[in-house]
């Protein structure tokens, strides 16, 4: 039986699991359980605690998670959901080998563990043009994390991440900030993270961490969500010592916006804006995009009908969940989106872009769903005075 396991209890106790009242706000609000999937968290939990011996439901459970948060946001007992998820796909993978299904025959995933090798060498800076003012060392550095692997993947969507790179460092160089561009850098691991592959997580974290050092840099600055997510909270738990500041590019423009030092030229239209998870419910940062886009002239921001703390996500995460639920969700959230009238959706998340991106070129869409997706920091760098 699952309970058997010592660990399995012990997640059970940290992450508040016996405070579950199974009132169902958990299972009402979550994007699997509204797309059609038999798919509940308040049964998950009651499986666990009740049920120990459906090991079927609850493994598979595990896996079907979005991770997005909104099930912990609605809890009114303080359940850690999306904390016990991810501590019980570590589990899982470490007890019996489990990583659930990886969308893309696992390419994404195998990428990752490739980097992991100390020997590798990567030729993934020929983006730097003459125009982008970037350094070898220093005290301040900027994440490019796995955009230039997106863009040759994806090529397919025409989503170009790796102009979200080029468009962060030109807003660096704005506020008079010349980044380390590490030429070796690796991906932060977010998707070993969550798919309980914590060894090759760890291994990702630690090279990074070296090379930071090594490049005398204090400061990470980052565009994604999920590298601000785990440079800022997993990576130390892994890596011993590890005291680098890790900041949103996003406050660093924020901060400056309101001191006077950052102006906009005007872009005349509505606009509507898709919340990441890893950056509005579980970072919290909900205002400072919208603040941002508020500083644009002639932009009218015209929101979802669910949008801030009660967002849909983009029906993926860490390209485990990847199904005809996840593009039932993905459709509902573009539909939200064309219902404001606006003729650009713009978010903050590359992940975000892919995966509603994709959703747009399904063949069977019912009804037309198209939409313009941008980065928010690709908006602000093309319209920064």
């Amino acid at each position: 039986m699952i309970l058997d396991n010592p660990r399995v209890k012990e997640i059970i106790a940290r992450r508040n699991l016996h405070m579950c009242l199974e009132c169902g706000k958990c299972s009402a609000s979550c994007p699997r359980y509204i797309s059609g999937k038999q798919y509940s968290p308040r049964m998950l939990a009651h499986k666990l605690i009740a049920e120990p011996q459906d090991r079927a439901y609850i493994e598979s459970s595990v896996w079907d998670c979005l991770t997005c948060g909104q099930c912990q946001e609605r809890c009114p007992s303080g359940v850690q959901f999306v904390q016990l998820i991810l501590d019980m796909r570590r589990e899982l993978a470490l007890s019996q080998g489990l990583m659930g299904y990886r969308a893309h025959d696992g390419a994404v995933h195998s990428w990752m563990r490739i980097m992991t090798s100390p020997d590798l060498r990567q030729n993934r800076t020929q983006w730097i043009g003459p125009e982008l003012k970037v350094r070898s060392s220093g005290e301040t550095a900027y994440f490019v994390g796995c955009a230039p692997y997106f863009d040759v993947f994806f090529a397919g969507l025409g989503v170009r991440t790796l102009d979200i790179a080029k468009d962060s460092v030109r807003l660096l160089n704005r506020l008079g900030i010349e980044p380390v561009v590490l030429g070796q850098e690796r991906c932060c691991g977010h998707d070993l993270l969550w798919s309980g592959d914590q060894e090759n997580f760890a291994e990702l974290c630690r090279q990074n961490h070296q090379q930071f050092k090594d490049a005398g840099v204090r400061e990470i600055v980052v565009s994604c969500p999920e590298c601000f997510s785990v440079l800022s909270q997993f990576m130390p738990q892994v890596v011993e010592g590890c005291d680098l500041k890790v900041t949103l590019l996003i406050d660093l423009l924020g901060r400056a916006a309101q001191q006077g030092s950052l102006d906009f030229t005007p872009l005349e239209g509505v606009v509507t804006y898709q919340d990441p998870c890893r950056l509005g419910r579980q970072a919290g940062c909900l205002e400072p995009p919208r603040d941002l886009l508020g500083r644009i002239p002639g932009l009218e921001l015209k929101e979802m009908a669910n949008h801030g703390l009660g967002a849909l996500c983009c029906g993926n995460n860490s390209f485990i969940n990847c199904d005809a639920y996840s593009k039932r969700h993905q459709v509902e959230r573009l539909r939200q989106a064309n219902a404001t009238g606006a003729g650009l959706l713009v978010t903050a998340c590359p992940k975000c872009m892919i995966h509603l991106t994709c959703a747009m070129r399904d063949p069977h869409q019912d009804g037309p769903l198209q939409i313009k997706v941008r980065d928010l920091a690709s908006l602000l760098a093309d319209h920064i005075r």
